[in-house]
């Protein structure tokens, strides 16, 4: 699962990370603010490839090891985000 693949891409750069049991998500506790929830879905725009979002649909990047360094990019932005605030 791809889930469990950013999970512990995120646990590498040193982020606590939770993991859904039943559904297809995450969410990385923050300091300041809400935790940073990520989906991996299919995504009808992309002929039904697996990709990864943040809730509402904001697309990060396509669920595959290419662009695994781009999701966790795009998770650690949005953490930085909240704390400045």
């Amino acid at each position: 699962m791809r889930v469990w693949a950013l999970a512990q891409a995120l646990k590498s750069h040193g982020y606590a990370v939770e993991v859904a049991g039943s559904d297809p998500l995450l969410s990385v506790p923050a300091a300041f603010g809400s935790a940073v929830v990520v989906r991996c879905d299919q995504r009808a725009v992309c002929g039904g490839e697996l990709w990864f979002t943040f809730p509402g649909g904001g697309a990060i990047a396509a669920a595959d090891d290419a662009h695994m360094a781009d999701v966790v990019v795009a998770v650690k932005g949005k953490l930085a985000a909240q704390a400045d605030g």
